[in-house]
């Protein structure tokens, strides 16, 4: 343990060496708060596609995943299954309409890009004002990258947050999208070569004597109700029934469509490179979440006796099955994975407060001067990067149990909310700002009285955002139909833009 103890603080120095280095040249290309917001038209389709993989993926995908797939077996691998599908599929509703905007309008965020849609300032700060719920995302990831630190790096889980605070806080505040894309790109590709590494490890029943045969007989015998013959479990409040699994799904329809991640396709070069962004980021998120198959192998080589907490399995079998240069290695990529998420939910957080709200809610109620304007949001942008982290660090000290379900609280309140306005209305010419408002209140509505104790309880917040994003939807159609006539186009102020 102690020769991976000393890898890993060696490939974690040039890690974070790399990472602030990336920091520096995203500064050189940040002159204005809207090169820190967007990078706009600045990246190539394969670049972005990278950036959004690793985004969608995160320290959920690379530890919760394979702990969940750990502790409850074969019937958790529904989630890496089915999130990429229905994330990419979802995609190919907005992405296109979202660069539109983004080139045509000037927009920077998920909210203004909404607010823009349906002309109305009151959707744009509500969705910025339910966009903090992001902070659930930070947190699982700062709870991630310091559990890294604890048993790869022996440091204590405390000091391993303030590190990742400290980098990641360093880097963004410096170069802000561009440091994101720049940072997320690399660390997106080690992400498809670990994802890639531990599928062949799972196929070989690497470390198991006998083969992958021994590991799916192991599997059997110590996971009896997680085996690979089993499609769900019984009772289980996130895969006890298809029903489950399909609002799992449904869920994840709006997800690429968070600030994290929509804002994204603004930094694509051009339009014509969307095909190709699309395809490649089909490819790369859909081997990522195979990081699940982990948390399968380790239940075949890792003793059943071991007392591990269900999200540090992934380091855990790393320093069980690899000689300690490679398991330091690939634990520095594991991560990446975490960083990569972290520093965009970090720059969408902290547009919030210096687009959505300062440029354009209080400024233009102001005498102030473009120039003075523009250098405040950028300050604004810089400075609450440390807001928002030492903010989620304070909550992330006393780690949740599941990643992969604590992040989703926060997750579950965005999509249920967006789901009507974004997808139903990029689809829909005839969708309006009433029907927007109204989708987005019954979608947030139903999210939280389905899963908060004083509504209906149901701790699944998979389950509970499925059912907002199909309430939200629903309540957008019927709406629409009824306040608007066939052959109204809605998006004419847009289309006179062109």
């Amino acid at each position: 343990m102690d020769s991976v103890i000393m890898w890993s603080w060696i490939f974690m120095t040039i890690f974070i060496g790399a990472m602030l280095f990336f920091g520096y040249l995203g500064m050189k290309k940040t002159h204005t708060s809207d090169d820190f917001a967007t990078a706009r038209s600045s990246y190539g389709p394969i670049t972005i596609a990278l950036v959004i993989s690793a985004g969608i993926a995160s320290g959920s995908t690379f530890m919760g995943m394979p702990g969940l797939s750990y502790a409850l077996g074969a019937p958790s691998l529904w989630y890496p299954l089915l999130y990429p599908v229905a994330t990419v599929f979802g995609m190919l509703f907005f992405a296109k309409a979202i660069k539109e905007y983004g080139d045509k309008l000037g927009t920077r965020t998920i909210p203004e890009f909404i607010g823009n849609r349906y002309n109305s300032n009151i959707l744009r700060l509500v969705l910025a004002v339910i966009s903090i719920l992001l902070i659930f995302y930070v947190i699982s990831q700062l709870v991630a990258a310091a559990t890294m630190f604890q048993i790869m790096m022996g440091l204590d889980y405390g000091v391993g947050i303030i590190i990742t605070i400290v980098v990641i806080g360093i880097y963004v505040f410096l170069g802000g999208s561009h440091s994101d894309i720049m940072t997320d790109a690399v660390q997106g590709a080690l992400m498809v070569m670990i994802a890639l590494i531990v599928v062949i490890c799972f196929a070989l029943g690497v470390g198991v004597d006998g083969g992958f045969g021994e590991l799916i007989d192991r599997i059997t015998e110590r996971r009896p109700e997680g085996h690979f013959g089993q499609l769900f479990i019984p009772g289980d409040e996130t895969y006890g029934s298809i029903w489950l699994v399909l609002l799992l799904l449904i869920a994840h329809l709006p997800f690429a469509v968070q600030p994290h991640l929509g804002n994204k396709f603004m930094a694509v070069r051009s339009n014509k490179d969307l095909k190709m962004l699309l395809m490649f980021t089909t490819v790369f998120a859909t081997i990522l979440p195979l990081m699940g198959l982990g948390g399968m192998l380790a239940i075949g080589v890792l003793d059943p006796s071991t007392e591990i907490r269900a999200d540090a399995v992934i380091p855990t079998l790393f320093t069980e099955i690899f000689p300690p240069f490679l398991a330091a290695f690939l634990a520095v990529a594991v991560l990446s994975a975490v960083m990569s998420t972290s520093d965009g939910l970090v720059v969408s957080l902290t547009q919030i407060l210096a687009n959505d709200i300062f440029r354009l809610s209080i400024v233009p109620r102001t005498n102030m001067s473009e120039g003075k304007a523009e250098k405040y949001e950028l300050a604004i942008s810089r400075y609450s990067t440390f807001l928002f982290l030492i903010l989620a660090g304070i909550v992330a000290w006393n780690p949740p149990e599941f990643l992969s379900i604590f992040m989703w609280i926060g997750i579950g309140g965005i999509v249920s909310a967006t789901a009507g306005p974004l997808v139903v209305g990029s689809l829909w010419k005839r969708a309006n700002r009433t029907s927007a408002i109204t989708s987005l209140a019954a979608g947030t509505i139903a999210y939280w009285f389905i899963y908060l104790p004083f509504g209906l309880d149901v701790s699944n917040p998979f389950a509970a955002a499925g059912m907002g994003v199909l309430i939200s939807m629903a309540v957008m159609v019927i709406m629409t139909l009824a306040t608007s006539k066939p052959g109204d186009n809605n998006l004419v102020q847009f289309e006179d833009s062109k």
